[in-house]
Protein backbone atom coordinates (compact mmCIF):
# COMPACT_ATOMS: atom_id res chain seq x y z
CA UNK A 1 0.00 0.00 0.00
CA UNK A 2 1.45 3.32 -1.05
CA UNK A 3 0.85 6.54 0.72
CA UNK A 4 0.04 9.44 -1.54
CA UNK A 5 0.60 12.97 -0.27
CA UNK A 6 -1.75 15.46 -1.70
CA UNK A 7 -0.48 18.74 -3.07
CA UNK A 8 -2.23 20.79 -0.35
CA UNK A 9 -0.59 18.71 2.43
CA UNK A 10 2.84 19.12 0.86
CA UNK A 11 2.55 22.93 0.92
CA UNK A 12 1.89 22.88 4.67
CA UNK A 13 5.11 20.91 5.30
CA UNK A 14 7.43 23.06 3.13
CA UNK A 15 8.35 25.48 5.96
CA UNK A 16 8.89 22.80 8.62
CA UNK A 17 12.55 22.18 7.76
CA UNK A 18 13.30 25.90 7.75
CA UNK A 19 11.75 26.39 11.20
CA UNK A 20 13.66 23.42 12.65
CA UNK A 21 16.90 24.75 11.12
CA UNK A 22 16.28 28.21 12.61
CA UNK A 23 15.74 26.69 16.06
CA UNK A 24 18.78 24.38 16.04
CA UNK A 25 21.48 26.54 14.37
CA UNK A 26 21.90 29.03 17.26
CA UNK A 27 22.39 26.16 19.70
CA UNK A 28 24.94 24.46 17.46
CA UNK A 29 26.84 27.74 16.94
CA UNK A 30 26.84 28.46 20.69
CA UNK A 31 28.21 24.99 21.37
CA UNK A 32 30.88 25.37 18.66
CA UNK A 33 32.07 28.75 19.94
CA UNK A 34 31.95 27.46 23.53
CA UNK A 35 34.31 24.64 22.60
CA UNK A 36 36.54 27.16 20.80
CA UNK A 37 36.66 29.43 23.88
CA UNK A 38 37.34 26.48 26.15
CA UNK A 39 40.30 25.55 23.94
CA UNK A 40 41.60 29.11 24.19
CA UNK A 41 41.32 28.99 28.00
CA UNK A 42 43.21 25.69 28.19
CA UNK A 43 45.89 27.09 25.88
CA UNK A 44 46.24 30.21 28.06
CA UNK A 45 46.50 28.17 31.27
CA UNK A 46 49.07 25.82 29.69
CA UNK A 47 51.12 28.79 28.45
CA UNK A 48 51.08 30.35 31.95
CA UNK A 49 52.26 27.04 33.41
CA UNK A 50 55.16 26.92 30.97
CA UNK A 51 56.03 30.55 31.73
CA UNK A 52 56.08 29.86 35.48
CA UNK A 53 58.31 26.81 34.95
CA UNK A 54 60.66 28.83 32.74
CA UNK A 55 60.87 31.60 35.32
CA UNK A 56 61.49 29.09 38.14
CA UNK A 57 64.26 27.44 36.15
CA UNK A 58 65.96 30.80 35.67
CA UNK A 59 65.45 31.61 39.38
CA UNK A 60 67.18 28.36 40.34
CA UNK A 61 70.45 29.42 38.70
CA UNK A 62 70.22 33.21 38.52
CA UNK A 63 68.67 35.12 41.42
CA UNK A 64 68.73 38.49 39.65
CA UNK A 65 65.29 40.04 40.03
CA UNK A 66 65.37 43.26 38.03
CA UNK A 67 63.07 45.09 35.70
CA UNK A 68 65.35 44.18 32.80
CA UNK A 69 63.22 43.38 29.77
CA UNK A 70 65.73 41.11 28.02
CA UNK A 71 66.00 37.36 28.28
CA UNK A 72 69.26 36.20 26.74
CA UNK A 73 69.68 32.88 28.53
CA UNK A 74 72.39 31.61 26.20
CA UNK A 75 74.87 34.15 27.63
CA UNK A 76 76.02 33.96 31.25
CA UNK A 77 75.58 37.00 33.46
CA UNK A 78 79.07 38.29 34.20
CA UNK A 79 78.21 41.53 35.97
CA UNK A 80 75.35 41.36 38.53
CA UNK A 81 75.08 45.15 38.44
CA UNK A 82 74.26 45.00 34.72
CA UNK A 83 72.51 41.69 33.96
CA UNK A 84 71.23 41.11 30.44
CA UNK A 85 68.46 38.76 31.55
CA UNK A 86 66.17 38.44 34.53
CA UNK A 87 63.66 36.01 36.00
CA UNK A 88 60.64 38.17 35.25
CA UNK A 89 61.72 38.90 31.67
CA UNK A 90 62.25 35.22 30.90
CA UNK A 91 58.89 34.21 32.42
CA UNK A 92 57.05 36.98 30.57
CA UNK A 93 58.89 36.05 27.37
CA UNK A 94 57.68 32.47 27.68
CA UNK A 95 54.09 33.79 27.70
CA UNK A 96 54.63 36.22 24.86
CA UNK A 97 51.64 34.95 22.88
CA UNK A 98 49.36 35.99 25.74
CA UNK A 99 50.97 39.40 26.15
CA UNK A 100 51.81 38.87 29.82
CA UNK A 101 53.66 41.93 31.16
CA UNK A 102 56.73 41.68 33.38
CA UNK A 103 54.68 43.12 36.24
CA UNK A 104 52.44 40.02 36.20
CA UNK A 105 55.36 37.83 37.32
CA UNK A 106 56.19 37.56 41.02
CA UNK A 107 59.29 35.91 42.47
CA UNK A 108 59.76 34.75 46.06
CA UNK A 109 62.27 32.62 47.94
CA UNK A 110 61.37 30.49 50.95
CA UNK A 111 62.84 27.97 53.35
CA UNK A 112 62.16 24.31 52.51
CA UNK A 113 59.79 22.57 54.92
CA UNK A 114 61.45 20.51 57.64
CA UNK A 115 64.87 22.17 57.42
CA UNK A 116 66.83 24.68 59.48
CA UNK A 117 68.12 26.39 56.34
CA UNK A 118 67.86 30.17 56.46
CA UNK A 119 66.83 31.81 53.20
CA UNK A 120 66.48 35.37 54.38
CA UNK A 121 68.28 37.75 53.91
CA UNK A 122 70.96 35.56 52.27
CA UNK A 123 69.97 32.83 49.81
CA UNK A 124 71.57 29.38 49.96
CA UNK A 125 71.56 26.31 47.78
CA UNK A 126 68.37 24.42 48.58
CA UNK A 127 66.15 27.45 49.19
CA UNK A 128 62.89 27.23 47.22
CA UNK A 129 62.37 29.69 44.35
CA UNK A 130 58.69 30.33 43.68
CA UNK A 131 57.58 32.05 40.49
CA UNK A 132 53.94 32.98 39.95
CA UNK A 133 52.53 34.23 36.63
CA UNK A 134 49.07 35.79 36.50
CA UNK A 135 46.93 36.81 33.52
CA UNK A 136 43.29 37.53 32.82
CA UNK A 137 41.28 35.65 30.20
CA UNK A 138 38.09 36.71 28.48
CA UNK A 139 35.98 34.70 26.07
CA UNK A 140 35.78 36.18 22.58
CA UNK A 141 32.23 34.96 22.04
CA UNK A 142 29.94 37.78 23.24
CA UNK A 143 27.26 35.51 24.73
CA UNK A 144 29.75 33.30 26.58
CA UNK A 145 31.83 36.34 27.56
CA UNK A 146 28.82 37.99 29.21
CA UNK A 147 27.93 34.79 31.08
CA UNK A 148 31.44 33.83 32.24
CA UNK A 149 33.04 37.27 32.45
CA UNK A 150 36.76 37.82 32.96
CA UNK A 151 38.68 34.96 34.58
CA UNK A 152 42.01 35.37 36.36
CA UNK A 153 44.41 32.54 35.54
CA UNK A 154 47.40 31.92 37.81
CA UNK A 155 50.20 29.38 37.62
CA UNK A 156 52.95 28.82 40.20
CA UNK A 157 56.14 26.82 39.92
CA UNK A 158 58.61 25.97 42.70
CA UNK A 159 62.15 24.72 42.31
CA UNK A 160 65.15 24.57 44.67
CA UNK A 161 68.10 26.86 44.06
CA UNK A 162 70.92 24.96 42.38
CA UNK A 163 73.61 27.61 42.69
CA UNK A 164 73.78 31.00 44.36
CA UNK A 165 74.50 33.87 42.05
CA UNK A 166 76.78 35.86 42.42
Amino acid sequence: MTHVVRRADRRKMDGQGLVEFALVVPLILLMFFGIFDLGRAVYAYNTLGNAARQGARVAAVNQVVTSNTACEEDMPVEDPADPHWSIRACAAGAALTLGVPITAVTVAYSTPAGTNLSCSPTLHVGCIATVTVTDSWTAITPVIGSIVGQITLTSTSKIPIERVFP
